[in-house]
């Protein structure tokens, strides 16, 4: 069972299962230690060994900035996001119409394939794992439909094992990025599947040097029925109320829209609802 504060129940319960599971792939263990009123004490042991100098990756040199947008004149490309979970459906969604860019949404692999049908998008984002049809049955049956050998499909999945990386290629996908999302990885591979070249900002000093601090006295300001709609449009992760939310807020405090507009870009969710909680009557 998952619990969170407030005896709100969340989740389905099954995450140390999952836990277990992929620990012993790794060809390790897990043990527990528990005592009444006390608590419960894991321990994970897993056979490493350390990497070689030559195993580690460099950072990559000559990093633009943040990307902001699509440069110059380029196609309008059409992307088709394939994920039944909606945390990741929000990010890749954002990600994408941030720079511009067409998208629509399927929950499952069949809806995929229709979709492809229909709309004829440039390049799918295909989770690995859907209900009705998974990832890569979808892309096997993409590739034998019209223009089906013309789109770019990128796998996103949690796995990094390489046999299942191989499967994921032999069933027609293109490239695959990793789970969790990191936004370079995701326009990296945009630009390497369909060559987009982009618009950045570049990171000053100025903003280097300044941390986006969000206290509760910032948030006691507002109206409470204002501070609530923010807090539910968070928690249910719903992109447009979290903006109509801000740009109302923005009315009211414009530093306080500017600092709440920046932790929603880096998707920094924990950080506003911690500090509603921490606000008089939020």
């Amino acid at each position: 069972m998952q619990l969170e504060e407030g005896g709100a129940q969340k989740g389905t319960g099954l995450g140390l299962a999952i836990t277990c599971q992929f620990v012993q792939l790794m060809g390790g263990n897990i043990a527990v230690e528990s005592s009444l009123g006390k608590g419960s004490l894991f321990r994970v042991e897993l056979p490493l060994e350390l990497a070689s100098a030559a195993d580690i990756l460099k950072p990559e040199s000559g990093i633009h900035g943040k990307v902001v947008g699509i440069a110059g004149e380029q196609p309008g490309y059409r992307i088709l996001i394939a994920e039944d979970q909606h945390e990741n459906q929000l990010l890749l969604f954002r990600l994408m119409t941030d720079i511009g860019l067409e998208v629509k949404l399927a929950e499952n692999g069949e809806q995929c394939v229709k979709l492809f049908q229909d709309w004829h998008p440039d390049l799918i984002w295909m989770d690995r794992r859907m209900p009705v049809m998974d990832g890569e049955e979808a892309t096997r049956h993409i590739r034998l439909l019209p223009e089906g050998d013309r789109v770019k499909i990128v796998a996103v999945t949690a796995s990094a094992f390489k046999e299942q990386q191989q499967e994921m290629l032999d069933a027609g996908m293109d490239d695959f990025v990793r789970k969790p999302y990191r936004f370079n990885e995701i326009y990296d591979c945009l630009a390497r599947q369909l060559g987009i070249k982009y618009l950045y900002r570049s990171d000053t000093p100025v903003e280097d040097a300044t941390p986006v601090i969000l206290t509760a006295a910032m948030l006691a300001v507002l109206p409470t029925a204002l501070r609530e709609e923010l807090r539910d449009s968070l928690e249910n992760l719903d992109g447009k109320r979290i903006t109509t939310a801000i740009q109302q807020i923005g009315e009211i405090d414009l530093k306080l829209g500017s600092t709440l507009t920046h932790l929603v870009e880096y998707f920094d969710y924990p950080a506003i609802l911690n500090a509603l909680d921490q606000t008089s009557d939020g």
